[in-house]
């Protein structure tokens, strides 16, 4: 009971706080991908803005674009959300997705999107997680996550799935594994920049990473 409560009443790691940079206005129609096979290997890609975690590039011959995934290995408190922003790219309505892969995590294997950040603690996140077995859209404000759609579907770990976002005006859309999960109305966040997320101890790796502005 004491370890329980102990774990419950966790603080939050620190965080590095970061607006992502000087705002760069993502051009209409241009998809931008990230496969991180030119970044180097054991570092954190250049463009890329880490708030919380040990996010670095790794080799992995099982990558959906082999040879390079980036990964979160860092093993955090529950209260604790791993993430990066990619630098200075702001989309408005966008299209994103990323192939991840839950790997381990005794108390949340998780992969996430953040769009539309305004900084590091105002977003949009959507995040699948193997634990719990569903799919879920936050609106995060000033750290505050706040919950507003949820699916109940199978998340696999160890295997690669696809995670999507579509925001267009007020009209937010996820698919998973290409199937259309949740569908909501929100318009705290208007523009802003995307970026990866994962939660407390999961370990999980990511590839491909696009975005497309609307």
């Amino acid at each position: 009971m004491l370890a329980l409560l102990t774990g419950a009443c966790a603080k939050p790691t620190p965080t590095r706080f970061t607006t992502g940079g000087d705002d760069v206005r993502a051009e209409p129609a241009r998809t931008y991908r990230w496969g991180f096979d030119d970044a180097a290997v054991g570092d954190l890609p250049t463009d890329y803005i880490s708030v919380l975690g040990d996010w670095k590039v790794e080799s992995d011959p099982s990558a959906p674009s082999a040879p390079n995934v980036l990964r979160q290995t860092g093993a955090f408190k529950n209260p604790d959300f791993p993430r990066v922003l990619v630098k200075g790219l702001t989309f408005t309505d966008l299209t994103m997705r990323v192939r991840c892969r839950p790997e381990k995590g005794d108390v949340d294997r998780a992969c996430g999107l953040v769009f539309r950040a305004k900084d590091s603690d105002n977003y949009y996140l959507t995040r699948a997680n193997a634990l719990e077995d569903n799919v879920r859209l936050y609106r995060v404000v000033n750290g505050d996550r706040q919950q507003f759609a949820s699916a109940d579907l199978k998340v696999t770990a160890g295997e690669w799935h696809t995670l999507e976002a579509t925001a267009r005006g007020a009209k937010l859309e996820v698919s998973w594994d290409g199937r259309t999960v949740l569908e909501a109305s929100d318009a705290t966040f208007v523009k802003g920049k995307i970026g990866l997320w994962t939660k407390a101890d999961s370990v999980t790796a990511f590839d491909d990473l696009e975005a497309v502005a609307r």
